[in-house]
């Protein structure tokens, strides 16, 4: 904290250190003392204000690496030190807008789904893999305008790349980070939902500061660059009842998930997170609560109100959307079969009782959650407590508002 530099934490929990004269080297025995100062650029985990990390720092030193960087304009130098504290360094620079990660003079090599000639520049070239959720790596050349849309397998998630002048290549979203989380909303289209949505991608805010996001909706409608949603076939409305008078919107979300599924973002990231487009969402502080859970297993879920799971905002590990998928129609029959008929729940309920009673998969209780009324939270409203969201806020001004009285997510000092 003496050496005149800014640290940062990034999303595998690892040290990155920018100093104002170039690199400085850190000593292990000293980051847990490390302090964040000055407002960090996006995609790292830290608020607006000067937070203390060392719960985060912890986290960097069970996974060994320490990430060094220094800032050339919109460049930036960064490479992992191992045990011999030798740094392999590539010049990166950070997406315009949107995009994920932007690497100049390298061709990357996946399998071809598309191509496309005359795209005028490589964040456009970005923006088409955004809204093809198959494609995982682009390519872009500079002087014909030729942009390669490719996939690789979700298994080894491995890039292949090559020195090659004039070609500009990247990922469309930093799906690779480790504990990386894909993140969702639903949204009727034309209502106060859209409106919302299209203020949160513009600010980068709720699901659109996660590794990666998707919108889903009965028609398809362009929200902003790169962003297209994903169309089921349903009308979005829903009766109330049942024995707590909640919306019955079960048969809506599972065409929902099934879409999620299909579509297969969800494989490329360790975390599936549903937030509703009401929700006041933080994925920094989301972070530190998945860092000290693994998917083990049959994977794991959170339980984020102590009277059950509640739909504004739903957790699960890559292997918990898995066997929740597989195991959708064994639920159906079982809980049939126990209610005489249908249930009659709404589906946070459904899929909280299907994943812990029926498929057997981990629940973790954690009320540090979601803060809302439905949950017997007291001035949730006011959106100062530590909690990763809040609902629901239905206009953009409170919306705003939240964010704003919640210091746009920043982490709480630690002394």
């Amino acid at each position: 904290a003496n050496l005149g530099s800014r640290h940062f934490v990034n999303y595998t929990g690892a040290v990155r250190m920018q100093s104002r004269g170039g690199y400085e080297s850190v000593d292990a025995d000293a980051r847990s003392d490390m302090l964040v100062a000055d407002a960090p650029p996006r995609n790292t985990v830290c608020g607006r204000r000067p937070v203390a990390l060392r719960l985060l720092i912890c986290v960097s030193l069970v996974s060994g690496c320490v990430w060094l960087l220094r800032s050339k304009a919109s460049r930036r130098w960064q490479g992992a030190v191992g045990g011999a504290g030798i740094v392999q360094a590539a010049e990166v620079r950070e997406g315009a807008g949107h995009c994920g990660r932007i690497e100049h003079d390298t061709e990357y090599h996946g399998e071809e789904i598309s191509s496309s000639h005359g795209v005028h520049s490589a964040e456009d070239c970005c923006a088409k893999c955004q809204e093809n959720p198959h494609c995982r790596i682009w390519s872009w050349k500079s002087l014909s305008g030729l942009c390669k849309l490719q996939t690789i397998d979700s298994t080894s998630r491995k890039i292949s790349k090559v020195h090659l002048a004039g070609v500009i290549s990247g990922l469309p979203f930093t799906w690779d980070a480790e504990n990386s989380i894909f993140c969702y909303a639903l949204m009727q289209p034309r209502s106060y939902e859209q409106g919302l949505l299209e203020m949160q991608f513009d600010k980068k805010w709720s699901i659109f500061a996660c590794d990666e996001y998707s919108v889903v909706s009965n028609e398809t409608v362009r929200l902003g660059a790169g962003l297209v949603t994903s169309a089921i076939k349903s009308n979005l409305h829903c009766d109330f009842g049942g024995e707590f008078g909640t919306a019955l919107n079960n048969d809506i979300f599972l065409q929902v998930w099934d879409k999620i599924v299909k579509e297969g973002r969800w494989r490329y990231n360790r975390w599936t997170v549903k937030a509703d487009p009401d929700t006041a969402f933080f994925p920094q502080r989301l972070r530190v609560v998945i860092a000290f859970h693994s998917d083990a297993g049959q994977g794991l879920y959170f339980n984020n109100c102590k009277f059950g799971l509640h739909g504004p905002l739903e957790i699960l590990s890559m292997r918990a959307v898995a066997r929740w998928h597989a195991g959708i129609e064994e639920c159906q029959h079982y809980f049939n079969h126990l209610c005489n008929g249908a249930c009659l729940w709404g589906e946070d309920m459904f899929i909280d009782q299907c994943l812990s009673k029926k498929l057997k998969v981990q629940r973790v209780d954690d009320w540090n959650l979601v803060s809302e009324p439905h949950c017997a939270n007291e001035h949730w409203e006011k959106c100062e407590s530590q909690h990763v969201a809040f609902h629901p806020f239905k206009t953009q001004a409170k919306y705003t508002q939240c964010m704003e009285k919640a210091n746009y997510g920043a982490l709480p000092m630690m002394t």
